[in-house]
This record gives structure tokens, C-alpha cells and sequence, in this order.
């Protein structure tokens, strides 16, 4: 079966303490909706006595640009990152962006590159607009390319609202789904959570809001699943049984 790659179903981090003693991973999506890629190939042309008049080329290197686009958001990890380098120089533009994509067979393609950020526009714009902004990722070398597992499992918690009574929290661990997928969940009643195996089509789903506040009666079971952006496809998925806030409590 094939699908779709659509941009958003591209995942990329950034690393925020490139020299730190472990890297800080941020997710780079908020505020860009635009992704384009130069790969600035170096081709060599040759035209050899034995070519008779016709030319032949090679490909000698390359020095693959990433480009994002998109509206300053103010307190987003990887864009307070990036904005803070603009009047830095050498290593102080100089970090590591991991991209990844989902494979045909549900694994996950996962590049890490070392990177310097550059070009960088924080603002512009009508004046009742969001501020424009973009940024370069020129990649330096070439990649760590690994493939990864989709998937594992979904751990699912719920906990009491703060303040309002028969709601509850809830929580999917990973925090961020696999590259090329998104959390979908379902509530089922107090005996059943409803099935979501893997390879599942779950269509029927609602888009799931990590750590949000939602409103289910104690006891009932609730099941939260990863699935494929454009196929639908379940890849893991976990529940649990809610504990929403009691009166008086």
C-alpha cells in the first residue's frame, strides 16, 4: 500500500544545547507551515575525445539546504532557539536537526545532520499580521541516517481536573507521536476500552489533545492510539480507566 508524504507529516527537532553534555531535542513546528529543500549538487561536465561531441556529467558534492518558513511564535522552544543565534558567529550558529519520515513497511527513517543556521528573519509584515520569519539549516557532511521502529507502545494516564467537577487529564507517553503519525483517541464505557490494534483503520477517531482537560465520568475506559497521518493506520496504542475530579474533592 502506498500514501501520501505530506509536509506535515515530516518531523523535525532541533537540538538546543548543541554543546551541552546531552542534546536538548525541540520540536520545529510551530509557527513554520512552509519546508523546502535545496540539495546544491556540485555536477562537474565533461565532454571526452571518445564522446564524440556528446557531454557527460558527475555529481562531485552537494551542500543541501533546508529552508522553513512560516510566523513567529513567541515561547516556542525551537523558535526562541533558533532567534536567539542571529548575532552569533562560527559555533555560535552551529547545531544538529534530526529529520524523519515513515517508511512504506511502518519503520521510521531518521537523519541527523549537523547544521548552521542561517539567513535568519524574526519579523516582517503588514502591521496586523504575524511576524514572517524563516530560517536555513545548511547541512555540514553528511548525515547519521537510522532506521527506527514505528511504534512501541502508548502509555496513557489520567488524573482528577483541577477545578471542575467530572473532568480529567490526559496523557500520552510518548509526548510527541512517531514521524508521519498523530494520537487519535476513543471512549468506551466502564466495562470495555475500544480496540485499536496494530494495522487497525481507525477513521472514526478524534484527533487527541495531549495533556488536555476532558470531560468523562470516573471509571470509564478510554483508549488513545498512534496512527498513520494519511492511511489511518494504528501503529500502537494504549488505555486507561479515567479518574475524573469527584465533589467536594
Amino acid at each position: 500500500m502506498s500514501w501520501l508524504l505530506t509536509q506535515y507529516g515530516v518531523e523535525l527537532e532541533i537540538n538546543t544545547t548543541p554543546f551541552g553534555t546531552a542534546p536538548t531535542w525541540a520540536p520545529v513546528c510551530d509557527g513554520f507551515n512552509n519546508i523546502s529543500k535545496n540539495v546544491n549538487e556540485q555536477v562537474q561536465e565533461f565532454f571526452f575525445l571518445c564522446g564524440k561531441g556528446w557531454g557527460s556529467s558527475e555529481v562531485t558534492g552537494a551542500r543541501p539546504v533546508l529552508t522553513l518558513t512560516g510566523v513567529r511564535k513567541i515561547g516556542d522552544a525551537a523558535q526562541e532557539y533558533i532567534f536567539s543565534t542571529q548575532y552569533k558567529f562560527l559555533n555560535g550558529r552551529k547545531t544538529q536537526l534530526r529529520k524523519s519520515t515513515m517508511n512504506a513497511d511502518g519503520t521510521i527513517q531518521r537523519e541527523t545532520l549537523n547544521v548552521t543556521l542561517q539567513n535568519l528573519q524574526d519579523i516582517g509584515g503588514n502591521t496586523t499580521d504575524g511576524a514572517s520569519i524563516s530560517v536555513e539549516f545548511a547541512q555540514n557532511g553528511p548525515p547519521i541516517v537510522e532506521t527506527l521502529a514505528a511504534g512501541g507502545t502508548v502509555t496513557v494516564t489520567s488524573v482528577a481536573g483541577a477545578s471542575v467537577v467530572g473532568t480529567t487529564v490526559l496523557t500520552a507517553v510518548p509526548t510527541f507521536p512517531d514521524a508521519g503519525c498523530k494520537y487519535v483517541w476513543k471512549v468506551g464505557n466502564t466495562t470495555d476500552a475500544p480496540a485499536a490494534a496494530a494495522g487497525d483503520i481507525l477513521t472514526d477517531w478524534n484527533d487527541f489533545s495531549n495533556g488536555a482537560t476532558y470531560q468523562i465520568a470516573t471509571g470509564t475506559k478510554v483508549t488513545v492510539a498512534m496512527v498513520n497521518v494519511a492511511t489511518y493506520a494504528c501503529v500502537s496504542s494504549g488505555n486507561v480507566t479515567v479518574v475524573a475530579k469527584a465533589a467536594g474533592a
